[in-house]
């Protein structure tokens, strides 16, 4: 297969805000309809590491507020900004699936192979700035024990669970209702000697048990956000959630939560993390449900 050059599509930093957009606009457009048109999403297809290795290092440029509005407000962006998005997400998949599995059979140190993943060093940024953020709401709450922590979307590649353990010293449990992520991550935290500390639980986010639990993470790529809050404004008596999502133009890559919705929920925000130019894309909301409601509904 012929791999595609989009190169020269990027846009410069110095450019005239109108180009940016327009090279921008165009380069999406481009990326896209080359991924509706590929069968094999997965990292051993050069055209789709291409188009997604690209796109990452644009979002994570800093664009101007009326550049983002101009990209996203586009006709053609609106229209196709969803099943680019799938697209990305069934890619990013595909290449933790095959990292994971990979590094799990390998016969050198796991731990050493991962840290040595340009991944390792994004989530350990943005796993940090959320701990960080996250413990003075514990302190004050009075929860600052080592009650596990759960972590909703862990895929099969579960680097943040991985990176909360090790940073915080708390078990954590990954659920995943995927079976094969389920497979290749048990297999990977299994050659890391953390059965046990980090442990997978397959099962639905939005049909979960919470109750017993009181800090609790969604990974970005969770696409039933709206139902796992759902689930657990109603299951947990007084939870903290950290609910990643994604600003400005890095809406392209990642769906953004709807802050307003948040509060008819239930929720209030406590606080937020923001993206690391060039390096972490995601930001975390951090949520504590809102006392005094009549939220409970029959399950």
């Amino acid at each position: 297969m012929k791999a595609y050059s989009i190169s020269s599509a990027i846009h410069t930093v110095n450019a005239p805000s109108t180009q940016r957009v327009d090279h921008l606009i165009d380069w999406i457009r481009k990326a896209n309809e080359l991924l509706q048109k590929e069968l094999d999403l997965s990292p051993a297809n050069p055209v789709v590491k291409n188009i997604v290795n690209h796109l990452s290092l644009q979002l994570r440029s800093r664009y101007l507020p009326e550049e983002i509005q101009s990209v996203l407000s586009h006709e053609y962006i609106r229209m196709n900004q969803r099943q680019l998005r799938d697209k990305l997400s069934e890619a990013e998949f595909l290449a933790e699936l095959s990292d994971s599995r990979a590094i799990g059979n390998s016969e050198s140190s796991v731990l050493d192979t991962l840290t040595g993943l340009s991944a390792w060093t994004i989530y350990s940024a943005l796993v940090s700035q959320e701990l960080s953020m996250l413990y003075p709401f514990i302190r004050e709450k009075g929860s600052a024990d080592k009650l596990p922590i759960i972590f909703v979307g862990s895929g099969p590649m579960p680097l943040s669970g991985i990176i909360l353990h090790q940073l915080s010293n708390a078990n954590v449990i990954c659920l995943e209702m995927d079976s094969i992520a389920y497979d290749a991550s048990c297999l990977l935290l299994e050659r890391l000697g953390l059965t046990g500390k980090v442990t997978v639980v397959m099962g639905n986010g939005s049909q979960f048990d919470y109750s017993p639990y009181r800090h609790i993470f969604v990974a970005s790529l969770v696409h039933n956000k709206q139902e796992v809050l759902e689930r657990i404004i109603h299951t947990a008596s007084d939870p903290i959630v950290a609910i990643r999502t994604a600003e400005g133009m890095r809406q392209i890559m990642y769906e953004a939560i709807d802050e307003a919705d948040l509060s008819k929920q239930g929720w209030r925000i406590l606080g937020r993390t923001c993206p690391i130019e060039n390096l972490v894309i995601n930001s975390t909301l951090f949520l504590e449900r809102v006392q005094n409601q009549n939220l409970i509904k029959e399950w």
